[in-house]
């Protein structure tokens, strides 16, 4: 699963680390933007899957695929179902809520594992998945906090000027899990901290911003802590 979760990685610095709010929009709007954001897939994919592009990643009877082809079908297959999504959007009118948002990463994923191979001779990278933890604690958790709000509300404030905040707010409780020792119970101060911080002075966030934030920090925290002091 090397090549699967290297993929993976690439898939969500690309499609959420590299999707500034402007990319976001401008995609909608015209091919350009679409096809700028579709361009930083196989270039993050290709840099991380680089020592295996050269192997076959499928392999049939009458055929096989390398990585070279198999990272560009699936730029081809993200593209597809991006341009389906949009259009689904702004020609018929479906919404753009957090359902559709996940079946969308659903689809991108199941993509990739139908395109991964499994070598047992490759051994695990202990640092891919500490990363993913780095790329789902910030931007990933941005997003969906914005698709939950906007379905609860109808706007949502979480992607505005002080989305890099937030994003350092949560990465700063996460990397407290990282503490040795008992000192990783100080995540949770941090977190109580927070929590203090809205109810008591900015009221900045919403209940669902609170809840989904501070769960992700917990979770993906402690999944750290787990992979790289274990």
């Amino acid at each position: 699963m090397t090549i699967f979760w290297r993929l993976v990685l690439a898939h969500f610095i690309a499609d959420f680390t590299l999707q500034t709010n402007k990319v976001a929009i401008w995609k909608r709007e015209n091919r350009a933007g679409m096809l700028v954001h579709i361009l930083t897939h196989p270039l993050v994919s290709y840099a991380l899957a680089w020592p295996f592009l050269s192997m076959a990643w499928v392999q049939t009877r009458h055929f096989q695929l390398n990585g070279w082809i198999c990272v560009a079908l699936l730029t081809f297959f993200h593209w597809l179902e991006d341009e389906w999504r949009v259009w689904s959007i702004t020609e018929t009118g479906s919404p753009d809520s957090t359902g559709f948002f996940l079946w969308d990463q659903v689809v991108h994923l199941t993509l990739i594992l139908a395109f991964s191979p499994t070598i047992p001779t490759l051994k695990p990278d202990p640092w891919v998945l500490p990363v993913l933890c780095v790329v789902l604690i910030s931007h990933f958790v941005s997003v969906l906090v914005y698709f939950l709000e906007n379905d609860l509300w109808g706007s949502s404030q979480v992607l505005g000027d002080k989305k890099y905040r937030f994003i350092a707010e949560r990465l700063i409780g996460a990397g407290l899990f990282l503490l040795p020792g008992p000192f990783f119970l100080l995540a949770f101060g941090w977190i109580g901290w927070i929590v203090y911080l809205h109810y008591r002075q900015s009221q900045e966030r919403t209940w669902v911003h609170l809840v989904i934030g501070n769960m992700a920090v917990v979770l993906l925290g402690l999944l750290a802590r787990g992979l790289l002091l274990s």
